[in-house]
């Protein structure tokens, strides 16, 4: 556990589900591991430029991260990062984005691109048809190859010294005992019973219960000081090691299976040990992950447990796209009931936030068809509402603030107005990214830029010494750096309410720069506009992988025997009876087959271009409409 000292304040990150706008998040973090770095070596004295009497001393750690999807993903990726232990952040646009920088940009920014094929190209590819079957929309393999390149860590010499190396590679603002959550959605749920017997029927051992069931389960790893953890209460974070360095890529994997579009995977006893299953439902039930084991009083049995439990897990994100609530309980170790205002807080970077529809004309559904996506919207919503954090927000004492992408419309220095489509990875349902390497890029550095003005403005705890109103964090505090760093809440408004940063940022020394300077300030200024000839260029790949997907669907699903066993012979022998067909029947059923198989082929051919005009037509809509297309020669 991290010291609990005054002038330590304990972070905690939560990255939300983002699909390909996980660029978004990567340059967020680029950012803040950039100016945490900066600060780390200031305060040795290491910096030219800066006088160290500017320099505040107190320390911001990362005590636990977590995400689900994209936002999982990227939790690993900033694992990762850290334990490089050496900081190259991405400062200035590249003159070739396939340039190699660090993991995060390399994992977001380049994504499975290479020297013949992109990304976009790669996930209408056929290969995956021939070896699993239909698993998926889109040719799920460069997930795999992103993870692979990203966990190549491996290596026997820092397995052997790994406490050795954490100890002396991670650097001092990310806690040696960081903890990190994954968002897992099981479509296998574990029983939780309740015990519906009366004192009668408690004699009878086949009186049943009542049985609801658990489908978000979490990957709950700990670095540890880099040494081993209980497996059946822990995930050890040990890249270096490929007994764990493989469970950690299999749920970053498994986090990132978005429903339908991306491959389902398989978690088992290899991943998920029966007692950690048991351990971990404990700590989901009781929304507590900063306990071994919150369940103090034993009550929860999970006696009817499957042994060497299988399941397949699709998008941590379908459950709990935000898994804010269970990294603030690792956090809440640091609670000092003692203190009104906390040392810890929280940071989550959300590339899409979720806005409040409810003043929007409600449109009533006109018949079934209309109603069948409202009930599955409905189910899905359901799925992830947020009833104990809904009431845990009124809990003012600890720090709680979103990153979200936010690019305004300006005239030289003069604000217009905020730009309605900031991150251009939202197009085609967040899987834009993919479509352009130049979006990721755009989308990377909007996430530094706002997590610049974050940090600088946003991020910031009040200071009201007359009303003794100090953060423990600020308590030395010298006037000099107060008045450097400072910033009003309002003060266009007349609202002169001090505010300082939980993370100084130590750039605007460098640069000569007041806290708001950079405000409407863009490192890629105008977003890039996309060339419809690159996605019409792949008109027959995204064909021929819908036809091949009507294939599959055929000989998988379409063309089975309903039944394998003859389980109900009276069933049938009453249809039979009550629905046997003459011979004129016979013939034309005969006559029908034989045409039906006839037109097969090109029916699967028609519907094929047909689904590929769709997709193409969309892409191109969804682009035109967030003015990120190139018009027509």
């Amino acid at each position: 556990m991290s010291e609990k000292n005054e002038d330590v304040f304990h972070l905690g990150l939560t990255m939300a589900g983002a699909v390909s706008a996980g660029c978004y998040t990567a340059g967020v973090m680029d950012y803040l591991f950039e100016i945490l770095d900066l600060w780390e070596k200031a305060k040795n004295g290491k910096i030219d430029g800066i006088d160290p009497k500017l320099v505040p001393t107190h320390k911001v750690v990362i005590e636990a991260m977590g995400g689900a999807s994209a936002g999982g993903m990227a939790t690993i990726m900033t694992a990762l990062y850290a334990l490089h232990g050496d900081v190259n952040p991405v400062k200035d646009i590249p003159e070739n984005p396939m340039k190699s920088y660090n993991v995060l940009y390399d994992s977001w920014v380049h994504l499975d691109d290479d020297k013949n094929e992109k990304s976009f190209k790669k996930i209408w590819d056929t290969d995956d048809l021939d070896s699993k079957g239909l698993v998926s929309l889109f040719n799920s393999k460069i997930i795999d190859s992103i993870a692979s390149k990203a966990l190549n860590m491996v290596d026997e010499e820092k397995k052997k010294n790994f406490p050795n190396y954490v100890e002396d590679k991670v650097p001092n603002y990310i806690s040696d005992d960081l903890e990190i959550i994954l968002s897992h959605t099981m479509l296998r749920g574990i029983p939780l019973s309740v015990d519906f017997k009366t004192e009668i029927a408690r004699k009878y051992k086949n009186s049943p219960k009542h049985y609801t069931f658990e489908h978000y389960l979490v990957s709950h790893f700990k670095l540890n000081n880099g040494m081993a953890v209980d497996a059946d209460k822990y995930l050890w974070f040990n890249p270096f090691d490929s007994e764990y360095s493989d469970k950690i890529k299999w749920s970053t994997i498994a986090t990132g299976a978005f429903p339908i579009g991306l491959a389902y995977r398989e978690f088992d006893a290899k991943q998920f040990t029966d007692n950690y299953i048991k351990s971990i439902t404990k700590r989901v039930i009781y929304g507590d992950f900063g306990k071994e084991n919150p369940d103090t009083n034993n009550e929860i049995k999970l006696d009817n447990s499957v042994e060497n439990f299988t399941s397949m897990a699709i998008d941590g994100g379908a459950i709990n796209n935000e898994p804010y609530r269970e990294v603030e309980s690792i956090l809440r170790k640091f609670h000092d009931d003692t203190k009104e205002l906390q040392n810890y807080g929280l940071f989550m970077i959300d590339p899409f936030p979720d806005n409040d529809d409810i003043l929007k004309p409600y449109k009533r559904p006109k018949n079934l068809i209309g109603v069948v996506p409202n009930i599955i919207k409905t189910l899905w919503n359901q799925s992830k509402v947020k009833r104990k954090e809904m009431l845990e927000q009124y809990n003012p004492t600890f720090f709680k603030g979103v990153i979200y992408p936010r690019k305004h419309i300006t005239e030289g220095n003069t604000y217009i107005k905020p730009d309605k489509y900031p991150i251009a990875s939202a197009s085609f349902q967040a899987f834009g990214g993919f479509l352009d390497v130049n979006f990721r890029v755009h989308d990377f550095f909007l996430g530094r830029n706002n997590a610049r003005n974050f940090v600088r403005y946003f991020g910031s705890l009040p200071y009201d010494p007359d009303n003794s109103i100090i953060h423990p964090i600020h308590k030395n505090w010298t006037p000099e750096m107060v008045k450097r760093f400072k910033v009003y809440k309002y003060e266009e408004e007349g609202d002169n309410r001090i505010f300082l940063p939980i993370i100084p940022d130590l750039n605007m020394l460098l640069e000569n720069k007041k806290p708001a300077d950079d405000r409407y300030n863009y490192t890629y200024k105008e977003k890039p506009k996309y060339d419809a000839k690159e996605l019409i260029s792949l008109k027959s790949n995204i064909s021929n992988r819908f036809k091949r997907i009507l294939d599959k669907v055929e000989e998988e699903v379409l063309s089975k025997d309903e039944k394998a066993d003859d389980e109900t012979p009276i069933t049938d022998s009453w249809m039979n009876y009550s629905f046997r067909r003459n011979w004129f029947q016979r013939r034309l059923d005969s006559i029908t087959s034989w045409i039906a198989k006839g037109f097969k082929k090109p029916g699967k051919k028609f519907l094929a271009s047909s689904l590929t005009k769709f997709t193409i037509k969309t892409i191109l809509e969804d682009l035109e409409k967030m003015k990120i297309l190139k018009t027509k020669d």
